[in-house]
């Protein structure tokens, strides 16, 4: 059984940011891990990961054509982890032929929490990544994260924690979340990188009461990637997916403060304002009006 660095193999030295990621190939199963994680037992449970959603104990959070996710607590080096893990399914004949010159949906994962961490931007504790190829065409793969406690989606946090405080107290807690919720976004467009998803679902708030202090960690890593430049068209529609999802809970005042935010001194432009608040909401309707026909 072979390993090399994970820094080696799945990104470049200026993102090798997780070094301790060894790699095992197991027969047709190449396994990227954590070295904290690394023992044999779990080696050969990743080796067939789908077994891992036969667990008794494993809660299926969401099986559908592309992806299926499973949530469960496993010993590993001597301590127990709550894992999410993520099958990226191959569903079709041509992405099948074209898959031995595609990166797998884990290792993109991986590659994307190490982009992240490089940025100083908060993403799941990733544990292990996994390809399974045959011929070298992907037959399925596998990303493997720790679960985050006290973690609840972006819209979920607005309505049930911040929406009901009333008062200067309500109204400076909002202006707060809208604040770091929009520096995320600043962070990733400054650093050149798009995630290709970017609603409310894939965003986690984290609350630290005893701290005062107020986490927010993206989800959903196989589709980020940094570009040399990202364009202007990528960043509006960053916009308008959490436009079209939180977007729906917020009044106009909240959403120019999150737009404010985002635009720091740029927001005093009128020009610049303009142009991106019509560019986002235009771009919304267009999107509800292609929703809506498909639906």
């Amino acid at each position: 059984m072979g390993s090399t660095l994970f820094c080696e193999k799945l990104v470049s030295r200026r993102l090798a940011v997780f070094p301790d990621f060894v790699l095992h190939q197991c027969g047709n199963a190449a396994i990227w891990v954590d070295r904290a994680c690394v023992e044999q037992q779990f080696i050969d449970r990743l080796t067939d990961a789908d077994c891992l959603f036969a667990e008794p104990h494993c809660q299926i959070i969401k099986d559908q054509r592309k992806i299926k996710v499973g949530r469960l607590t496993l010993p590993i080096a001597g301590r127990p982890r709550t894992l999410f893990v993520k099958r990226y399914n191959t569903f079709s004949l041509r992405y099948k032929l074209t898959s031995p010159f595609l990166q797998s949906g884990g290792f993109r994962a991986l590659r994307g929490a190490a982009i992240l961490r490089a940025a100083q931007i908060p993403t799941a504790l990733p544990v292990a990544a996994v390809e399974n190829r045959r011929g070298g065409a992907l037959i399925k793969s596998f990303f493997l994260s720790e679960e985050i406690a006290g973690g609840e989606t972006v819209d979920a946090y607005w309505r049930g924690r911040l929406l009901g405080v009333k008062g200067p107290e309500g109204f400076a807690l909002r202006r707060r979340f809208l604040a770091e919720l929009a520096q995320i976004f600043k962070t990733l467009h400054s650093e050149q990188i798009y995630h290709n998803d970017l609603k409310d679902a894939n965003v986690l708030a984290v609350a630290d009461r005893r701290e005062n202090h107020l986490r927010l960690i993206l989800l959903d890593l196989d589709g980020v990637v940094r570009m040399s430049h990202l364009s202007p068209r990528r960043k509006v529609k960053n916009l308008v997916q959490i436009n079209r999802t939180l977007g729906r809970y917020l009044r106009q005042p909240e959403k120019l403060y999150f737009l404010k935010s985002y635009l720091n001194a740029g927001f005093a432009q009128r020009t610049l304002r303009r142009k991106l608040m019509d560019s986002v909401m235009r771009e919304s309707r267009r999107v509800d009006r292609l929703k809506t026909r498909h639906d």
